[in-house]
């Protein structure tokens, strides 16, 4: 049998909420911990997309809760910039 590949996933919060119930219900406890670790978000993430926010003059959309990788000096915070079809320089 072939193994499966996955890419990372963004699931809804409710999606994540019914995963863990499954996990803690099947005793997987530790990737139930994992999974709650994973979708915490903490007061530093939702500053540093606060943030980000005010920045936003119509050149990117950003999600309600955005992805936030924090260092010791900042966060990047991830935002969606759109690439026309005609930028890439193909008519396919």
């Amino acid at each position: 049998m072939s193994e499966l590949e996955f890419n990372p996933a963004l699931l809804l919060a409710s999606e994540v909420k019914s995963i863990h119930e499954v996990l803690i219900g099947s005793g997987h406890l530790e990737l139930a911990q994992l999974i709650r670790e994973k979708a915490s978000r903490t007061d530093s993430d939702r500053k540093y997309s606060e943030s980000i926010k005010l920045w936003d003059e119509g050149t990117f959309d950003i999600d309600d809760e955005p992805i936030v990788s924090e260092s010791e000096d900042g966060a990047y915070v991830m935002v969606w910039q759109w690439v026309d079809k005609s930028d890439l320089g193909t008519t396919s």
